[in-house]
């Protein structure tokens, strides 16, 4: 057995002394209600609560202004700077669906004079002809509103009404960050992957690898141990990673962020919800809070659609490998591997001073990671087993296939 193996399996086996080290703590805790908490906690928002308000009316905006705005006077709100990056990279989408919703409307059914001479000179045919004269007028109308809302829209630029309210609020002082660089972020992140150490592990499908998810908690976790103070993390987000869950739904926020919370702020509690509980306890119109409440009812419909299709995908995939003999099996795993990662001595810089090959394209990455990640509810561990086996006896450390091919010609 390798030295890394050997190690992998010491983690494995005391991963609980990892996840909870002070066992004491766990007993001797005492947690707020967020009935008696809010009134002095400090709250830090994620991503999808900014993005939220795109869904909401004029006049909710205004409410959530000022009640955004009491809280900075306050110094109790805050945004992790990767929450604001992310709001940068999706801010645009969100006014293109609603550009994308709005010229939808012009795309009705074409509506023509009835080309049947027979019933030409019918009472009932030139009423219909008649008819059809003022509606298509009424449309062009129609369809020049909509024309003119859609420059409006994309006029806004970054001046839009919810960017505008950040704009004028979300100033330096309210933006936090965790002290880490990239490198101990990444081997961060590693080590909560091979822990299964919420938030972020079970995020490797997304395009940051769950990179994001970690360095807002990262951030919500130094801010608790420096002002040592509640806070109530203000998401939409419903994945289990935050989230026990019960009958399909969240239940109750992970232990394990609530306990590494309360290490880190000697003491004190988290608490997680969402924007419209943020909404009641503050005891705003009530036509606002419903208004968030059907716009977190859109989004998680959505989420639950998206995510009911990838697992409708992975037991499509999964009927259609279960057919193939073991040695196609074994060749389709093969293919997916080298198709994403190789041999870094094919591709990576070796520097002797820098500690060996320079992973510029990503990665050292595991192969059972990588693999089991792809095919654990897939192939049958037997398969995963050889190969994997196969490939370690290769290479110890892969990295990514590079990216500049496709451009070489």
């Amino acid at each position: 057995m390798t030295a890394k193996k050997e190690n992998d399996n010491e983690q494995s086996v005391f991963t609980l002394e990892e996840v909870f080290p002070d066992a004491e703590g766990i007993f001797s805790a005492r947690f707020q209600k967020l009935s008696d908490s809010y009134k002095n906690a400090l709250f830090v928002f994620d991503t999808n609560v900014l993005l939220l308000p795109y869904s909401m009316r004029k006049e909710g905006l205004i409410q959530l202004r000022e009640l955004y705005k009491k809280l900075i006077s306050d110094k109790r709100l805050y945004i992790p700077k990767r929450v604001a990056r992310e709001f940068a990279r999706n801010r645009n989408k969100k006014l293109a669906e609603i550009h994308h919703s709005l010229m939808q409307s012009k795309a009705g059914k074409n509506k023509s004079i009835l080309g049947y001479p027979i019933l030409n000179g019918l009472d009932e045919k030139t009423k219909i002809d008649e008819a059809l004269i003022e509606l298509n007028k009424a449309e062009a109308n129609y369809y020049k509103a909509i024309d003119a809302l859609a420059s409006t829209i994309r006029g806004w630029e970054w001046n839009d009404p919810v960017s505008a309210i950040y704009s004028e609020l979300f100033t330096a002082d309210v933006l936090i960050e965790h002290n880490k660089d990239n490198s101990e972020l990444i081997a961060e992140l590693d080590r909560r992957f091979k822990l299964k150490i919420p938030p972020g592990y079970k995020d490797s499908g997304k395009d940051d690898g769950g990179v994001g998810d970690l360095s807002i908690w990262l951030s919500v976790l130094d801010l608790g141990g420096s002002k040592k103070r509640d806070v109530i993390f203000v998401t939409e987000d419903i994945k289990p990673d935050w989230w026990n869950q019960s009958n399909g739904s969240e239940f109750l926020p992970r232990f394990e962020l609530i306990d590494e919370y309360r290490r880190f702020s000697e003491g004190n509690t988290l608490h997680i919800i969402r924007l419209s509980k943020l909404l009641e306890l503050f005891e705003v119109e009530k036509e606002l809070i419903e208004e968030a409440k059907e716009a977190e009812k859109s989004r998680k419909e959505t989420f639950l659609r998206l995510f009911s299709g990838f697992k409708e995908e992975r037991k499509r995939k999964s009927s259609i490998f279960c057919k193939l003999t073991k040695e196609e099996q074994l060749s389709e795993v093969r293919a997916w591997f080298y198709s994403n990662y190789e041999d870094p001595a094919n591709s990576c810089p070796y520097e002797s001073r820098e500690g060996g090959y320079q992973y510029i394209w990503g990665g050292p990455y595991d192969a059972r990671e990588e693999i089991d990640r792809e095919f654990c509810d897939i192939a049958p561990q037997s398969v995963i087993d050889e190969i994997v086996s196969e490939l370690e006896g290769q290479c110890s450390e892969w990295s990514a296939c590079p990216e500049y091919q496709e451009d070489q010609y």
